[in-house]
């Protein structure tokens, strides 16, 4: 059983990794085939799109408290109409019913037996879709989320933004400036904090050098 849990989430962080930088990648306009990730990357990116929809989802219910116990409270009263017996105990049997003969009386608890199996095959496709739905949903918010967040940042610049600005040279000619998306051993994607769009260079004789100098932490 454990196997099967184990095995089961490994494949669910999967699909959230791969969704996920595929779905940042479109975000910039980029593809995703220029740069593959290896299993653990996407193994990990996957965790932390989980991280982070889970806090989004619990920031949501947060700033919406009051709707959520009303909701809480509006199901709760539903169930208990529901399982609130209608002319007598939930053991009864009509006295309807019990006028019917023997064959009737069976025949009429098969056909209620199989319209209630036929009905619960559509319900259990539906709830069986939208589990399979929901990690691929989840990368996908996850990766154009995180997309996003990172663009406001982007497009300040690189005097202003708080992420790290890079330098790209070739030859000693510098041939873009801006924050790096994504790379791979033969390509590397940018936003170009002067032209203000995504551009991607082949690695061949590329330089890189960050645009700040880190700081020295000083302790007395």
């Amino acid at each position: 059983m454990s196997t099967a849990i184990v095995a089961a989430g490994t494949v669910t962080l999967h699909l959230i990794g791969d969704v996920r930088h595929r779905f940042y990648l479109k975000y910039w306009g980029i593809d995703a085939s220029l740069f593959p990730k290896t299993t653990d990357w996407i193994l990990i990116n996957g965790y932390y799109g989980v991280v982070d929809r889970f806090i989004a989802i619990l920031g949501a219910i947060l700033g919406n408290l009051h709707w959520f116990v009303a909701s809480a409270v509006i199901l709760g009263f539903y169930i208990f109409i529901l399982l609130s017996p209608i002319g007598g105990t939930a053991a009864e049997v009509p006295a309807w019913l019990l006028r019917q003969p023997a064959w009737r009386r069976r025949f009429i608890r098969q056909m209620l037996l199989t319209i209630l199996f036929a009905s619960a095959i559509p319900c259990a496709l539906i709830l069986l879709t939208a589990f399979m739905a929901v990690p691929a949903a989840l990368g996908e918010t996850a990766g154009r989320a995180a997309a996003e967040k990172e663009a406001v940042e982007y497009r300040k610049g690189c005097e202003l933004s708080r992420s790290p600005c890079v330098e790209l040279k070739r030859g000693g000619d510098v041939v873009a400036t801006g924050f790096v998306l994504d790379s791979s051993p033969s390509h590397i994607a940018i936003f170009d904090a002067q032209a203000q769009r995504t551009r991607i260079l082949a690695v061949e004789k590329l330089e890189m050098m960050s645009s700040r100098t880190p700081t020295e932490d000083v302790r007395p």
